[in-house]
């Protein structure tokens, strides 16, 4: 394929062909374009201009032969001078290049918006990540700090609190890395776009449109989503006096959006006296209570169990 950079001008055959009109399906050094566009007929002619131009890429209707002008709103094609008068008298119609622009510049504006947005939120969510991690560690050192305070009583408890805030903590951080990522994605798609547009600059209208409509299916699939507020944790301790295991820790609290995994405010010591010791503990989901003689599993991060 003849690429214009290697090509002559077709009108005085001396000069570069550096341009090419869409209209005449001609290439015209710098000298004869101006001349072509003083011209009373071609005034309103449109240039294409770089390295890459081809001729061969021009695609022309099928039916009549002639230059695309006009893109048929209602039928979402294309079209020539003829088949606007024959096929698409009553249809609304627009320029094709204006309509092309018009849609790149949406393209262009909606692309910038994600990206602010997926930057925006990947910080947000990088600040609250940070956050949470040093509750994270507080609530760790607490917790650490009573077992030494009851050292040899509540070890195993200590342990057993360390590890619930760790699996929380690990289920969070997964989460919002799993948030972060798909942001990252979206920015880095977004920017790929941009990119893209910027190289389609020299390529026909009508070749573009198609291009840059396909594009936009793609920006249009991405739903930012609201990111749901910021889990948090805390620990309420306390120092009592007693010497049962299990009335000498505080509250472990984990808080993720608007639901708080808590312990009910109803919550009671519910150990018979002089008798076997009995656990009491509610889903996280449907708030149930069960009494069990057997201690709930750590492990498991459905239950909020009581002691």
């Amino acid at each position: 394929m003849a690429q214009a950079a290697a090509s002559t001008c077709e009108i005085c055959t001396g000069g570069p062909g550096e341009y090419y009109c869409q209209q005449c399906d001609q290439l015209f050094c710098g000298s004869c374009k101006l001349s072509h566009l003083r011209m009373k007929i071609s005034k309103n002619h449109t240039f294409l201009s770089g390295p890459n131009i081809n001729k061969e890429e021009k695609l022309l209707c099928i039916e009549h032969d002639e230059i695309f002008f006009f893109f048929c709103n209602d039928c979402d094609t294309p079209v020539c001078r003829i088949c606007s008068v024959e096929k698409h008298s009553r249809h609304l119609m627009t320029d094709l290049t204006k309509s092309t622009e018009k849609l790149r510049s949406e393209l262009v504006k909606t692309i910038e918006s994600k990206i602010t947005t997926s930057s925006q939120t990947v910080s947000k969510i990088e600040r609250e990540t940070k956050t949470y991690r040093e509750e994270v560690k507080a609530v760790i050192k607490t917790i650490t700090d009573d077992g030494k305070y009851l050292k040899n009583l509540i070890d195993k408890k200590v342990d057993s609190f360390v590890k619930l805030v760790q699996d929380e903590e690990h289920r969070v951080l997964q989460k919002m890395s799993t948030i972060t990522k798909f942001y990252k994605g979206v920015f880095e798609n977004c920017q790929q776009w941009q990119k893209n547009i910027t190289e389609m600059e020299t390529i026909a209208d009508v070749l573009l449109l198609q291009k840059l409509k396909k594009l936009k299916v793609d920006v249009d699939n991405i739903d930012l989503k609201q990111v749901p507020e910021r889990s948090s944790v805390s620990y309420i301790n306390k120092k009592p006096s007693g010497t049962e295991i299990d009335s000498l820790f505080g509250e472990l609290q984990f808080k993720e959006g608007q639901a708080v995994m808590e312990k009910t405010e109803n919550q009671q010591n519910t150990r018979p006296k002089e008798s076997q010791k009995m656990y009491t503990y509610a889903c996280m989901f449907c708030r149930n209570e069960q009494i069990s003689a057997t201690e709930p599993s750590t492990s498991s991060n459905r239950y909020v169990f009581k002691l």
